[in-house]
């Protein structure tokens, strides 16, 4: 129920809280007005009577005296779990000595560093927090709430870095901003495989600092060092005692509890009470009373909602103080006004900003990696022009095969006669093959080169594009074939006169039916 515009229940519970203030004030006023009462002639309460003497005085004074000077004694705090002090020590060993070194770097890189570091103590806190309390369910807002100081810690590193793409240590506040979404492990249940995928997306640009001042700057070397340092140490502290996620105690309280206990833990101790008058402070002032017209009744205005109510209560009638408007007026039916005034589109709506945060779907790059499995098969994935600025060297033997799939910008060679050769989804990728037994397989690729140097059987080609096939005359002798489907842009290069010859494989068919059947032929260009 809502009288001018204040609600009746929201009143009433500010006068109980009002009346509950002073009945404290009372209690409190008449409990100092007993404990300071008259004290004898030369009396304090400090004074010590001699042995065997009683004290001048009543006894209620005496009592009464240390009562009143007595300070509460501050709380107990609780000791921290292991895994928190394993967690401080990790922030003063390793990101206090990475934050020293940015600094001496550049001052934009320290900044960014040190924001790092209170997002690493903001998440020291959230640890000490979960050695206490129980697992909370993750669309908790209150666990959503613990999650948001570190999330801003993330985007204020984002930020500072775009605010210093000019920079000519654009590279370093570009490897801090990849690498401190790593904060998220706590988010996940396999936090184990979560910290290495940052370490990569940083060691992106990590790796530009290193090819830009490994030769000039040791400084620059050992910053690098430092911070890819930071998920190794994280990583191995995380194995021991986060594995599956954050420990969260099982017989801890609940989240609520362990948030109010340590925002009173953390906050400043209240000042004692004194003996003297103006030892406390004063209790807070009631809230303001209501307005004298409170009570009277409300006068008709012309707006706000009871308008709003009134003109709806008119039923048929409120549409009767409408204008009428005229088809000499509607731009629709009058060429001439949309001659004069041009109508406004429908608005754009703003774009939303993005932010980052600890759930955000970042893409991150996988780890590159040259591995044989099972000891018959190499993988070669996710390799880069920076990775690998030589070429990659395989040699196979009889029952092995390779892999490649994910590279951009690489070469392959492949020594010794092989089974097979599978790539997919590579762009700008070389293939240099001797021989095989079974054949090369190419799926959506772009850009892509092959070279045989020996004999190859057979080279199939499948949803690729703008790629090249050199083929030795060893090779061409044996009859080597060529398959393609769904592919443009594919030449095959071939020996004469000891120089590559280029023919173009044909992309343009021309169908028709003769006698029941579909006959199919290459339509040639001919100028």
């Amino acid at each position: 129920m809502n009288v001018q515009g204040y609600n009746i229940v929201t009143i009433l519970k500010r006068l109980e809280a009002a009346t509950s203030r002073l009945e404290d004030i009372t209690i409190f006023q008449e409990e100092t007005n007993q404990s300071s009462g008259p004290k004898p002639s030369g009396a304090t309460s400090k004074s010590v009577a001699p042995s065997g003497a009683t004290p001048a005085g009543p006894p209620a004074a005496k009592s009464a005296a240390p009562a009143v000077s007595a300070a509460p004694a501050p709380p107990t705090l609780a000791e921290k779990a292991k895994f928190v002090k394993e967690f401080d020590l990790f922030i003063k060993d390793t990101i206090d000595l990475f934050v020293l070194s940015s600094k001496e770097v550049d001052p934009v890189v320290g900044e960014a560093a040190a924001t790092l570091k209170a997002a690493f103590e903001e998440q020291a806190k959230f640890l000490d927090l979960v050695s206490s309390t129980k697992k909370p369910a993750v669309s908790d807002p209150q666990f959503m709430e613990l999650l948001a100081p570190i999330n801003a810690k993330i985007e204020k590193i984002s930020a500072l870095k775009d605010a210093n793409r000019r920079s000519n240590f654009f590279n370093h506040l570009n490897t801090i901003s990849e690498g401190a979404p790593v904060l998220g492990w706590i988010v996940t249940d396999t936090p184990v495989s979560y910290v290495p995928e940052f370490k990569d997306s940083a060691q992106f640009w990590s790796n530009r600092v290193m090819k830009e001042f490994k030769d000039k700057d040791p400084k620059q070397v050992e910053w690098v060092k430092q911070f890819l340092a930071i998920f190794d140490q994280l990583r191995a502290y995380v194995k021991e005692y986060h594995a599956t996620g954050p420990s969260w105690n099982s017989n801890g309280k609940p989240l609520a509890e362990s948030i109010a206990a340590q925002k009173s833990t953390s906050a400043p101790p209240a000042p004692a009470a004194g003996a003297g008058a103006g030892a406390s402070a004063p209790p807070p002032p009631p809230p303001p009373a209501p307005p004298a017209s409170f009570f009277e009744e409300p006068a008709q205005k012309a707006g706000g909602m009871g308008a709003v109510f009134a003109d709806l209560n008119q039923g048929e009638n409120i549409t009767s103080g409408l204008k009428k408007v005229e088809k000499s007026q509607m731009t629709h039916k009058n060429p001439e006004l949309r001659a004069h005034a041009q109508v406004p589109g429908k608005p754009t709506p703003p774009k939303k900003p993005q932010t980052l945060s600890l759930g955000s779907n970042i893409p991150k790059r996988k780890p590159a990696r040259k591995e044989l499995v099972d000891g018959n098969k190499w993988m070669i994935e996710n390799f880069t022009l920076v990775d690998a600025p030589e070429p990659i060297v395989v040699n196979l033997e009889m029952l092995q095969s390779v892999f490649i799939g994910n590279t951009n910008g690489i070469t392959v060679q492949i020594t010794g006669k092989g089974n097979a050769v599978s790539v997919s989804e590579t762009s700008k990728t070389a293939v240099v093959v001797e021989s095989l037994i079974s054949g090369i397989d190419v799926i959506k690729s772009h850009k892509f080169g092959i070279q045989v140097t020996g004999v190859v059987p057979l080279i199939t080609v499948d949803k690729s594009d703008e790629g090249s096939i050199y083929l030795s005359q060893e090779a061409i002798d044996a009859d080597s074939q060529i398959v393609s489907s769904n592919t443009t842009a594919l030449n095959i290069n071939v020996l004469k006169d000891e120089d590559y010859v280029e023919l173009p494989v044909p992309e343009q068919m021309l169908h028709s039916i003769k006698n029941g059947k579909l006959v199919s032929t290459i339509v040639e260009h001919k100028g």
